[in-house]
């Protein structure tokens, strides 16, 4: 059983600092914030979830001349524009609308260990950093 090398956990996790700033700057400087924080947070977290929406074409691929395969790429698809959609919206609508995306990727994620090849600690690296991303949504809706 291959493990994900420890690169790729340090990169995800890396991938939460810019998720626990903005809220976190809010907290305890909130005087101090800028007015870009906001927009740019938003875009960070819509552009996560359309990353994450990609992985699972990539992980995909190698099976899309079958059902599965192009099943999990249109899911890709429709995950990567919910989240475009997702950060038009105002932005209280926004952060509820890009929660509800990142769940549905963590469903796609269930989808995708069952049915296509299962990599070794992905799915349980996917689920603790949708966590984190999800706690990190919450709390910044709470400051609203």
């Amino acid at each position: 059983m291959n493990r994900l090398p420890p690169l790729v956990y340090a990169l995800g996790y890396a991938g939460l600092l810019p998720f626990i700033a903005g809220p976190l700057w809010l907290t305890a400087l909130p005087a101090a914030v800028p007015g870009w924080v906001d927009g740019l947070w938003l875009s960070y977290a819509a552009m996560i979830a359309s990353f994450m929406a990609g992985t699972l074409w990539g992980l995909a691929l190698p099976t899309a001349e079958g059902p599965n395969g192009l099943i999990g790429m249109a899911v890709s698809t429709i995950l990567m524009l919910l989240a475009w959609v997702a950060a038009a919206l105002p932005f209280t609508q926004a952060i509820v609308a890009l929660a509800a995306v990142f769940m549905l990727l963590v469903v796609a994620e269930i989808w995708r260990e069952r049915v296509l090849d299962p990599l070794s600690g992905y799915f349980g690296l996917r689920v603790s950093l949708t966590a984190g991303v999800l706690v990190c949504l919450i709390w910044r809706w709470l400051l609203i």
